[in-house]
């Protein structure tokens, strides 16, 4: 019994740390719409549902916090004139002021009318309306000496990914293109890796180890999620 309590242990850790300030504050803003955003985001999350209600986010959020794409990947719910819906952030708007966003036309319609064009809005991150662990992207090129990582399936933003090397937590810096970028040896065995969402929660998982040479993008399955 002993074993098994250290062994449920082992594969999911949860430690608190400070939270990011106010990442749950209600944003007031606007919202135009557009029908791009499916495919060849800023956040590279394809392939997306055409019936998915998804938005561009404008630059300020979309960084929160001085990281870069920390948002994306993120579930927000958005106050329009009409009513609520709930919407999943796969690109990056960034000529629009902060706060705004580009809603695909299903939301948009959901919340004001289409021939407004544009609309006044409220909106908060919410939990994503999600279920299993964590999906990871291993982007094109990657290998043991290079890699980008790109955490999917998460139920709240992804802000900081290490990895333990020699006993040591390493951290990756997150990029643009919302993968987080090793440019050290990680060789070949399996990675332990540590996850922090944008409430300072962390969460410990261990993934397949990167191919001896680059290769092209593949995915490979979680075994943790974050906690409600």
């Amino acid at each position: 019994m002993l074993a098994l309590v250290v062994t449920l242990v082992s594969a999911l850790i949860l430690s608190t740390v400070t939270a990011f300030a106010s990442w749950n504050d209600v944003r007031s803003s606007y919202a135009t719409y557009t029908g791009s955003g499916y495919e060849g985001g800023a956040a590279l999350l394809d392939p997306i549902p055409r019936d998915m209600k998804i938005t561009a986010l404008n630059s300020t959020d979309y960084n929160y916090n001085g990281v870069q794409a920390a948002l994306a990947g993120a579930y927000l719910e958005v106050q329009g004139p009409k009513g609520k819906t709930v919407v999943y952030v796969t690109d990056l708007y960034p000529e629009a002021a902060p706060g705004a966003l580009d809603l695909s036309p299903n939301a948009f319609s959901e919340i004001g009318n289409m021939s407004a064009g544009k609309i006044n809005i409220q909106w908060k991150v919410v939990k994503a309306p999600i279920s299993g662990n964590f999906k990871y992207r291993i982007k094109e090129g990657s290998s043991q000496w290079w890699a980008a990582i790109q955490v999917r399936n998460h139920k709240y933003p992804v802000m900081k990914f290490e990895v333990n090397k020699n006993g040591t937590w390493i951290n990756l810096p997150k990029a643009p293109y919302n993968h987080f970028v090793s440019t050290q040896q990680l060789g070949t065995q399996p990675l332990q890796v540590r996850i922090t969402d944008i409430r300072g929660i962390s969460v410990i998982d261990t993934i397949p180890g990167l191919p001896a040479h680059g290769s092209g993008a593949y995915m490979v399955p979680g075994n943790v999620q974050l906690p409600d």
